[in-house]
């Protein structure tokens, strides 16, 4: 997101206590001067004290703290410098106890990989990136050792933060607000099943479904059907106000900071999501906490450079109108799968999409907005019609995107 986002890097310091004065040499007391002790016969002979010196005291120092630095020079931790501490927990059973983690068959390790567990291979195990600009440039330099194996940022790795943790980040906001087209409906999505822990129906609203429609919805159904789209959540309040009445609830893990998908196939949109976005920025404009926005737009523009640089700026001249501190996080396209129907080669292939991915990146830096791109991710990854990726793609797309 821009420079005026809160950064999400901190450093913490872990200060050594001082050492406490140089010890005195124990004073003997003769047993019979001791008050009341009646043994009054000749004092017993003081013993020789030893030969301690300050210049010795202090080299034992300087020695235990070579053991101890040394010592942890040799554990092999990834360093771990934004503000929500490190858990060194395995996270292979992340979904575990989502609903649906079964049916779904997604494990964490299909997934992500920790730098932890990259190490138990024998490689050197990779960092976690110390702030938000290089995090940026390693996740879009990535790459994958395999088709569809975890995805690998380049140089550091990133975070893969438990529904926990995902709320304490979400607490710094006031809200959350995601204007794009499809391929950003995606990544909303699965941003909706981390929060419900819900990886079977997650993202729909599920009290206005029929039975049926919820067995056939599940799993991947939730984002490539049709008749299972028209039931996305656009935004947490719909969950917060018609679920908890309805017979299959699937409240969130967080809901203090609200968030919501504007839906956009064009520049200039539509009026009404204009005064859908100044709402938002004008709720409580006293707040000091940033409204973060995730904005993109390609597939649906058949990558209109000059429509994503007009979105760009129609976007941001709206928030700057509000004074509101609103960080901007551009998404770029994914890559053309193996599906891609004949007609759309030309102008959605790979080499339109990588040069739509670094041109536009350059314009929204231009701007001073951060750049993700999505290209590196998915171009060994499986999809289902040649534009569009699944659930395992969404969900790390989703995280990638929380991460900045």
């Amino acid at each position: 997101m821009s420079s005026s986002a809160t950064p999400l890097a901190g450093s913490f310091a872990y200060p050594f206590p001082r050492f406490a004065s140089a010890p005195q040499t124990p004073q003997y007391v003769p047993v019979g001067s001791l008050i009341g002790d009646e043994r009054t016969s000749s004092p017993a002979p003081e013993k020789p004290r030893p030969h301690v010196t300050r210049w010795s005291i202090c080299a034992i120092g300087l020695l235990t703290m070579i053991i101890v630095f040394w010592m942890r020079s040799h554990v092999k931790e990834p360093r771990q410098t934004d503000r929500i501490p490190y858990s060194p927990n395995d996270i292979e059973d992340y979904f575990s106890h989502f609903e649906g983690h079964q049916d779904c068959a997604i494990a964490s390790k299909d997934i992500y990989v920790s730098p932890m567990l990259d190490a138990t291979n024998g490689k050197k195990p990779l960092q976690y990136c110390k702030n938000r600009a290089r995090l940026l440039e390693a996740m879009n330099g990535g790459g994958r050792h395999g088709f569809d194996t975890p995805y690998f940022p380049v140089g550091c790795h990133y975070r893969w933060y438990s529904t926990t943790e995902i709320c304490m980040i979400l607490e710094r906001f006031d809200t959350i607000v995601f204007i794009g087209d499809d391929s950003l409906r995606y990544i909303y999505s699965a941003f909706n099943m981390l929060l419900r822990e819900n990886i079977a129906l997650g993202s729909l609203k599920q009290w206005e479904m029929k039975e049926s429609e919820r067995e056939m919805c599940r799993c991947e159904n939730q984002l490539i059907k049709i008749d299972c789209t028209k039931y996305a959540v656009m935004d947490s309040e719909s969950v917060k106000t018609n679920d908890a009445g309805s017979g299959h609830s699937s409240p969130y893990y967080c809901d203090r900071t609200p968030h919501i998908f504007i839906p956009i196939d064009a520049s200039p949109a539509k009026e009404n999501l204009h005064n859908t976005f100044s709402s938002i920025l004008n709720r409580d404009h006293d707040s000091y906490k940033p409204i973060p926005v995730v904005h993109s737009l390609s597939l649906s523009t058949s990558l209109s450079w000059p429509m994503a640089t007009s979105s760009m700026d129609e976007w941001v001249t709206i928030a700057d109108i509000t004074q509101r501190n609103t960080p901007f996080l551009w998404v770029g396209p994914n890559a053309a799968g193996h599906l891609k129907p004949p007609n759309l080669i030309m102008n959605q292939g790979n080499n339109a999409l990588w040069h739509y991915t670094v041109e536009m990146a350059k314009e929204a830096n231009s701007r001073q907005l951060d750049a993700l791109g999505m290209y590196n991710l998915t171009l060994q990854a499986g999809s289902w019609d040649g534009s569009y990726y699944g659930q395992k793609v969404a969900l790390v797309q989703a995280m990638m995107v929380r991460c900045p």
